[in-house]
């Protein structure tokens, strides 16, 4: 029988490349509107609430689309789920530059939330039809998972230093930016034009099922589980760390942006580096390291002396590799093959998301309170140890399910 290097498809470097350029845009899109906020309020007319509103907009509709993006990924296959998912963020990043009030805006901006779940729950699935290798593929993962945020840190540095103005006007600078998923896509039609290659793992597709299938599992259960804490954890602190450090910490607006941006280099180093070390039996001892490592931070923001702050919040970084980390672990699980596995993260997505619309909510309201950011901190530290025993709950699944074979008790 052929070895993993045998079955390694020369091609898959240049596909994954594809799936890199098109997250990439994805983030580029994500972000358009939040570096010129200030534009767009003063042309639409809109109040801060309404702005909040609608910047919001993906991130509910992600609850409800991401499963039916899911199966329809399963259905259509990749290359042309990709690409209708990227197509669709072509139209909401038009549909934004087009608008003249409130409602439009809303609308162009919960579009993404129809395109962006194609694009989430496709590339896990990418990865793992691609990759033969377990190094390799967990490595992918990592580092796609880095290409959002990538995107996101290059709209932030560009938009208000070049794309502005250059332009003069923030609809021609969103629909420069949104040009850019038109080239990602026309560039993923290129590299997915042949057939993925035909793996072992496709053996594993009759055994898999539907919905109620994934969730009778109890380590999927627990998976989505964590995802919401994850989602909340890394919404709850990306939305609000640059306001925390200036409130909470006293840093000029400038620092707080450059402290925070380093602790994005962390996150992206993290994301890099650990999958690709993480097998299936050491991911629990990876997700709880990490999360006390969050704690730890979390606690020295709050009671060190200000100066010292930069530390911590690099170290905070670590937690953008809890969602790629997380990804392999749903990945790995034996209820997730090839025929289920773009429903199985669009559920995951769709129950993450939960976290990720609560956690900016939740922290934005507990700093607003008399506790302050110092408060909000202590809870997303909270939040981090209820993980820690959903981590615990997943240790045990998997020290189940090793001991299983051998001593015959397994169920």
């Amino acid at each position: 029988m052929a070895g993993p290097a045998e079955r390694r498809d020369p091609r898959r470097w240049s596909v994954f490349g594809g799936l890199f350029g098109i997250y990439f845009s994805f983030g580029v899109v994500a972000m358009s509107i939040a570096p010129i906020v200030g534009e767009v309020r003063a042309d639409l007319g809109l109040s801060r609430g309404s702005m909040g509103l609608a910047l919001g907009a993906w991130q509910l509709i992600y609850i409800v689309t991401a499963p039916p993006a899911g199966r329809l990924v399963d259905r259509l296959g990749l290359r042309r789920s990709l690409t209708l998912g990227a197509l669709v963020i072509v139209a909401s990043g038009l549909a934004r530059v087009a608008a003249t009030g409130l409602t439009g805006f809303w609308l162009a901006i919960a579009l993404f939330g129809v395109g962006g779940p194609l694009v989430s729950a496709g590339a896990p699935k990418v990865v793992s039809t691609w990759f033969s290798d377990v190094h390799e593929r967990r490595f992918a993962v990592g580092a796609y998972n880095t290409a959002p945020a990538l995107g996101g840190m290059a709209t932030l540095v560009l938009s208000n230093s070049v794309l502005m103005p250059l332009t003069g006007s923030w609809r021609t600078t969103v629909a420069i930016e949104t040009g850019l998923m038109v080239v990602a896509a026309a560039c993923w039609l290129l590299v997915s034009r042949h057939s993925p290659p035909s793996t072992e793992a496709t053996e594993r597709a009759v055994e898999t099922g539907g919905a109620r299938s994934l969730l009778a599992e109890p380590e999927v259960r627990a998976i989505l589980v964590f995802g919401v804490g994850v989602f909340f954890i890394a919404h709850g602190l990306g939305g609000w760390l640059p306001s925390i450090l200036r409130s909470h910490s006293g840093f000029s607006a400038m620092a707080a942006a450059n402290w925070t941006a380093l602790g994005g280099v962390v996150g992206i180093g993290a994301s890099l580096l650990l999958p690709r070390r993480a097998s299936r039996d050491r991911l629990p001892l990876f997700l709880a390291t990490i999360l006390t490592v969050i704690v730890t931070g979390l606690v020295a923001l709050i009671v060190l002396p200000t100066s010292f702050d930069p530390v911590p919040v690099a170290v905070i970084g670590v937690r953008s590799a809890l969602i790629p980390l997380t990804i392999v672990m749903l990945m790995d699980c034996r209820a997730v093959g090839p025929a289920n596995m773009g429903l199985a993260f669009g559920m995951w997505f769709a129950v993450s998301e939960i976290g990720g619309v609560t956690g900016p909510l939740v922290v934005g309201w507990v700093g607003g309170t008399t506790a302050g950011f110092g408060g909000a901190l202590v809870v997303v530290a909270g939040v981090c140890g209820l993980l820690l025993v959903v981590v615990a709950h997943l240790s045990r699944l998997h020290s189940r399910e090793v001991g299983s074979p051998g001593t015959g008790t397994g169920h």
